[in-house]
Formats: structure tokens, C-alpha cells, sequence
């Protein structure tokens, strides 16, 4: 099975076209409701800090006017300027993260990148035995398309008549439940390849549920996580606690993708393999164009940074070492930014995937927080 990357972004790439010094900000707004709104707060403190940090005033103008745009009950925002004052933003409805501000040669993108993570596409079918409810749900932010599907047949009861007939439209109830399902599983199978999407989360009653998973084809078996949920397509009361199901099911996909992949690393790393595990192999890997999946386990709050801080690079995407003299360029004088920024940097313009783990690894996870599933093995 292959997700869909989440840096196949065409304005992930742009953000590396802003000039640096890049200001990256990540803005919750106010919840809307009674209370005080001390956005206005917030947002001079960001300033403030990037102010001090030394950011160009150019960019922090620049700033200052689009997160003076935010209203209560807006989504989480996360801000991008180049020191020319050229601004990318992003809405990223349900992202969980602190404020914060960062002023460097490289925008701070990995928590942008964690929450696209988090909003794969999926599609989400409720059935009966006259057909279904289809929710497909396109990565990221954008909108869910809703449809209800009814399949051709309606001789849907099988307790109709008595006696010596009784088996005769039995049979014909469970064709017509077996050719309902079958437009479903049809219609689903068009939908979840139009959205890319490597998810299907299945609900509603039983037996039409093993009808239509029995008609879905060979390829959304091999290709596609298929999970299931509690409760039927007609209100039943199950209905309020479907979206917590639906994203709770997510939730696990995510982290069941990044930890095979994670697995698939482990048992391929060693002389001539295609995992890769450190922040020295991992940085060689990038610099060889070799990545295909670039594996980050993201700091604790509040935990001291590990070593390497600190990466260098120059203007092409495979300009990267971890030391000043690795990275050669005609003025002699190569960038440098935070060790992980540096890498998203050479995953992104390299065309890599990037994963971000999930928290509490410990032990189990990739020496010193990096690794890389390669595309290519070098002896």
C-alpha cells in the first residue's frame, strides 16, 4: 500500500522559493463564544520575538498585516514571509500546536507537513441493503463530497410470502441485495481512485456489509486500509459519535503507515540496504537524491534539542552536510538552520516523502530521531 506523499504539494515547494531570511508562524485564534480575545496579544508577541530574533522589518510588516486578517472561530493558521514581504498562508482546521514564531534560512514547515499527515484522503460509506451513504473526504482542508448511492434492485424482503414460495423470494431478496451492494462497491471503488485516497472506513448493517466488501475489487483489497465502524446508515443514534469513530479510525491509519514504514527501514538498514537510520546516513542518502521516505521523530515540548542542531546547505537540493566544509558553493559560504528544517528542505526539493513518527517511540524508534527508506541502495 502507498499513501499519497504529503509533501505532493505544489506550494509546499513554493515556500522554498521565499527569499530567506523566512519568518514561519503558527497562529491559534480564538475560539469563538464568550471571553476575551486577546489575539491581538498573541500576535504582537509573535512579532515582538521574531523583532528580536532579527527578522527584516519588510517581512515583519509584511506579517503584521495578514495575521491582523484573523477572526474568532477562524481555523489554525500557519504563516509564511520571505524577506521581500512575499506571504504564503495556510488554514489547517483541527491542527493542535502551541504558538509559535520562527525566524531562519529555511521556513519551519514540519508542522505543516504534520498536519497533512494527519488529514489523508478517505472515504467513508454507511450501507443498507438499498445502498449507501458515500462521504469521500480529499486530503487536507478542502471540502467532503457527500452522495447517496441506490442500488437497481428494491425486492429488499425476504419474508413475504409462506409456504412453498417462501424460498423462491428469498433468493430473490439476496440477488437483490448482492446487486445493490455491487453498485456500491462500484461507485466506491470510482471515488476512492478520484481522490487518491488509501483509506475506506465501512459502517451499516451487517450482512450488507459482506455483500459489498465481497463485490469491492481485487485492487481496493490490495491497495486500500479498509476499517470498519459501529452504527447503521438510517439514524439509529449512533450518528453523534460517528465523527469521533471516523477520526479516531484516521488517527490509526496514520500511525499504522508510519510505523510500517518505520519497520520496512529497520529491517532493510545494514551494508547495501535501503533503510538507512542516523542523522550521518540519513544526510549522505539526501544528498545522493537516494531518499524515498525521509522518517522524522519530532522533539518532546520542552526537551533539549539532540545533536546535530544544526545542517548546511547550498542552493541545490542535494547541497546538505552536516558540517560547513561538506557543502561546496562558489562564494565559500554555504547556509545553515535547524538540523530537521534542513532535512525537510532536501526531502521536499528531491521530490522525497517525508513521515513524521508518532510520539513515545522511545527504544523502538529510529537511532537518533532520522531515518530514510531509500529508492536505491549504494554498496
Amino acid at each position: 500500500m502507498t499513501m499519497t506523499p504529503i509533501t505532493d504539494n505544489p506550494m509546499v515547494h513554493e515556500l522554498y522559493e521565499l527569499p530567506a531570511p523566512t519568518l514561519s508562524v503558527y497562529l491559534n485564534p480564538p475560539s469563538p463564544g464568550p471571553g476575551i480575545d486577546d489575539t491581538e496579544l498573541r500576535i504582537r508577541a509573535v512579532l515582538d520575538e521574531l523583532r528580536r530574533s532579527g527578522a527584516p522589518s519588510d517581512a515583519l510588516e509584511a506579517l503584521g498585516e495578514v495575521l491582523g486578517t484573523l477572526r474568532s472561530g477562524a481555523a489554525p493558521t500557519a504563516a509564511f514571509v520571505g524577506a521581500d514581504g512575499r506571504t504564503r498562508m495556510f488554514a489547517l482546521p483541527g491542527a493542535e500546536f502551541e504558538d509559535q514564531a520562527h525566524c531562519g534560512a529555511v521556513p519551519h514547515i514540519l508542522p505543516l507537513l504534520h498536519w497533512r499527515q494527519q488529514h489523508p484522503a478517505y472515504a467513508t460509506v454507511m450501507l443498507d441493503r438499498t445502498g449507501a451513504e458515500l462521504v469521500v473526504q480529499p486530503a487536507g482542508a478542502a471540502e467532503p463530497v457527500r452522495a447517496a448511492i441506490t442500488g437497481p434492485d428494491d425486492e429488499i424482503e425476504r419474508n413475504a410470502p409462506g409456504g412453498s414460495a417462501q424460498p423462491r423470494y428469498q433468493r430473490r431478496a439476496e440477488d437483490s441485495w448482492q446487486h445493490n451492494a455491487g453498485r456500491v462497491a462500484e461507485a466506491v471503488a470510482e471515488a476512492l481512485a478520484a481522490a487518491r485516497a488509501k483509506l475506506l472506513i465501512v459502517g451499516g448493517d451487517v450482512r450488507a456489509e459482506q455483500y459489498f466488501l465481497d463485490r469491492l475489487p481485487v485492487s481496493v483489497h490490495s491497495e486500500v486500509a479498509i476499517k470498519s465502524i459501529p452504527g447503521g446508515r438510517a439514524p439509529d443514534g449512533s450518528e453523534h459519535q460517528r465523527a469521533d469513530q471516523v477520526q479516531a479510525a484516521v488517527r490509526e491509519f496514520v500511525d499504522e503507515e508510519s510505523l510500517r514504514t518505520l519497520e520496512r527501514v529497520q529491517d532493510r538498514s545494514g551494508p547495501g540496504g535501503l533503510g538507512v537510520q542516523g542523522p550521518s546516513a540519513t544526510v549522505h542518502a539526501l544528498a545522493r537524491a537516494q531518499v524515498q521516505v525521509l522518517l522524522l521523530t519530532p522533539p518532546e515540548p520542552g526537551a533539549e534539542e539532540s545533536e546535530p542542531s544544526t545542517a548546511w546547505f547550498g542552493p541545490r537540493p542535494t547541497d546538505i552536510s552536516e558540517h560547513r566544509t561538506g557543502v561546496l558553493v562558489p562564494d565559500g559560504r554555504p547556509a545553515h538552520a535547524r538540523f530537521q528544517d534542513v532535512l525537510v528542505r532536501a526531502a521536499v526539493l528531491t521530490d522525497a516523502d517525508i513521515r513524521i513518527l508518532p510520539e513515545g517511540l522511545e527504544d523502538d524508534g529510529p537511532r537518533r530521531g532520522v531515518a530514510a527508506l531509500c529508492r536505491f541502495a549504494v554498496s
